[in-house]
Formats: structure tokens, sequence, C-alpha cells
């Protein structure tokens, strides 16, 4: 038989998401199967709002510019968006239809930009704070991870935060990297994804 709480909990959040989601422009609920599988790239999905009030709790400063790497529909930036944050954003997103989309929705948002293609390649050398939802293979994270390091390795000043940290290992393995795992909440019968906090080290 079912967990009657569990379903509640989840009930609750997917409301919850469907009415921020709805405010600004479409549901964006579901899961979109990648056409780029070969490249390394997972399939598009969606993070919960209520997860990332704990992801990104006390952790953004105004000066901060803010990158979704495999940004998909636009979920997060739909949350940065509803702290009423003047950040400049950026979404990377490979599979160009999605966003395409994405950027079509969010084109009311000066502070918004939203790049079709390959994330390692397109990464903004002013970005500060990069979230990523587990959006690809272990050998696409070792280049992302390769990427950074040239951009941002004398300055260090950069946070990543990775939710659903499935290729963590990539960066934990590497001296040059400092590596915190964190369980952000939830209820005990519908956890949230761990995150992992990773910085330059010093």
């Amino acid at each position: 038989m079912p967990n009657l709480n569990a379903l509640l909990v989840r009930g609750i959040r997917i409301a919850r998401n469907a009415a921020i989601d709805i405010r600004y422009g479409e549901l964006l609920g579901g899961k979109i199967e990648t056409r780029y599988a070969l490249l390394g790239a997972y399939n598009t999905e969606n993070s919960d709002y209520a997860a990332l009030s704990y992801v990104f709790e006390n952790r953004i400063k105004d000066s901060d510019v803010l990158v979704d790497i495999g940004c998909g529909k636009g979920r997060v930036i739909n949350w940065w968006l509803s702290r009423g944050l003047r950040n400049r954003i950026v979404g990377i997103e490979l599979d160009e239809r999605i966003a395409n989309q994405t950027r079509q929705r969010l084109r009311q948002y000066k502070n918004v930009t939203i790049i079709a293609g390959d994330a390692v390649q397109n990464i903004p050398a002013e970005g500060t704070l990069f979230y990523l939802y587990n959006p690809f293979a272990e050998h696409v994270m070792e280049a992302f991870k390769r990427r950074l390091m040239s951009l941002f390795g004398k300055s260090g000043d950069i946070t990543v935060l990775n939710s659903r940290c499935k290729h963590v290992d990539v960066f934990q393995k590497d001296l040059a990297w400092i590596v915190e795992i964190i369980d952000i909440g939830g209820s005990s019968s519908a956890p949230f994804d761990q995150l992992a906090v990773i910085k330059i080290r010093r």
C-alpha cells in the first residue's frame, strides 16, 4: 500500500510547483528525453521549488552572476526571478528547441539570457555561481571541471552547486577542489536530493 504521507507531500509539492510555473508563463513539469545522449547529455528534468529554497539559502550575493547549467525549461530561473533577484542570470541548454522555448517564455526579463549550446564551451567568464541538476555524464563533468579551472583557477571566487550530484567524484578526487555534501531537507517520506557545494581550493 502506498505511503499516504508521501503521497500527500508529493501532491502539495506538485501543486506548489504548478502555481509558480504558471506565474511565469506555463507548466514546466515532466521529463523530456534527450536527443543528445551520444554527447553525454541526460534527460531534461525539473528541480522542485521547495528544494531550491534550501539549495540557494544564504548563498546568493547581489554581485553574483547566476548560471544554470542545463537550464532546460527554466524552473531554476523562475525561482531566482520569484525571489526578486536583479542579478544577471544565464541559462545554458544544449537542446536548441528547449532553449528557444525558454528564451521566448522569459523574454520580458532583461536580466535573463538563454544560450543554446554546449555548456562547457559556453560558460560565461563573468559567472560566479553555477547550478547543475545532474545534466550530463561523467566525461562531460570532467570537461566542465577543466573548463572552470581554466577560466577561474587564478581568481577562484566561484561556487558550483550540484543537486543530485551523481558525478561529484570528478571534483572530490581532484585536490584542486573542495567539496561539501549536504542533505538539504524535505521530509522523511519524500526527501530531496543531496547537494554538493564545490569550490576551488585556495
